[in-house]
C-alpha cells in the first residue's frame, strides 16, 4: 500500500509503497504489457517479483490508471510514454518517481555496513565534508549518487570520479558537465533521495 505520496516540485511526484500484498493482488490490479508480465513471472526470487510489481502499482497510483506499459531503454532504464520514471527498492518497500523532466530516485535502509564502504563511492572532498560517524550523512551521499546514476542515460560511470555531491547545497554534478538538484527525506529507518 502507498504509505507516502509527495510532490517534490511542480514537475515531480514520488510514492513509497510498503509491500504487504500477494503477487496475485498486483497481477489482478494491474494491466501490464504481456512481455513485462512474463519477465516478472519468470523472476526466480519472490521478493524481487513483489518489488517489481509494487513499483508498477505505485506508478499506477501516481498516474491514475492500472494500465502500465513499461518498456526498457538500451541501458536498462524503465520507461513509459510521456513521462520520465525511476524505481528503487529496499526489502519490503519501493520508491517511484514520475516526472516530466529526467529524474532519478533511490531508497535505502540505514545500516552500519556503509561505514566500511564509503571510500568506494566518495571522493576525498566528499569525505572531508561528511560526518563519517553519521549514518544519515553517509547514506545521503550514497543515495544521491545512486539517484544520479539512474538519472543518466549511459552507465559507464565511476562513482568517485564522475559523480560529485554537494550535500550542503542539495546538488550534484555529473561528469563535470551536468548540475542536478536533490530532494531528500527520511522514512522509517530509511532515506529517499530524488535527483533532477
Amino acid at each position: 500500500m502507498i504509505i507516502l505520496k509527495k510532490q517534490i516540485s511542480q514537475n515531480i511526484t514520488v510514492a513509497i509503497w510498503q509491500i504487504a500484498e500477494s503477487e496475485e493482488f498486483f497481477f489482478n490490479r494491474l494491466q501490464l504489457l504481456p512481455e513485462d508480465e512474463s519477465k516478472i513471472r519468470n523472476i526466480s526470487l519472490q521478493q524481487v517479483r513483489l518489488q517489481k510489481l509494487a513499483c508498477r502499482a505505485a506508478l499506477a497510483e501516481l498516474l491514475g490508471t492500472p494500465k502500465i506499459e513499461i518498456t526498457y531503454s538500451e541501458t536498462g532504464q524503465p520507461q513509459i510514454e510521456g513521462y520520465s520514471i525511476s524505481f528503487s527498492h529496499k526489502k519490503n518497500s519501493v520508491a517511484v518517481a514520475v516526472a516530466n523532466i529526467p529524474v532519478g530516485i533511490d531508497i535505502e535502509e540505514l545500516s552500519p555496513r556503509i561505514t566500511n564502504l564509503y571510500t568506494r563511492f566518495m571522493c576525498s572532498e566528499e569525505i572531508a565534508e561528511c560526518d563519517l560517524q553519521n549514518l544519515q550523512d553517509l547514506y545521503y551521499y550514497w543515495c544521491a549518487k545512486e539517484a544520479m546514476y539512474k538519472w543518466l542515460t549511459h552507465k559507464n560511470i565511476d562513482f568517485t570520479e564522475d559523480l560529485r555531491v554537494y550535500k550542503k547545497e542539495n546538488k550534484g554534478v555529473v561528469c563535470k558537465t551536468h548540475t542536478l538538484q536533490f530532494s531528500s527525506f527520511f522514512i522509517e529507518n530509511g532515506i529517499v533521495v530524488v535527483c533532477y
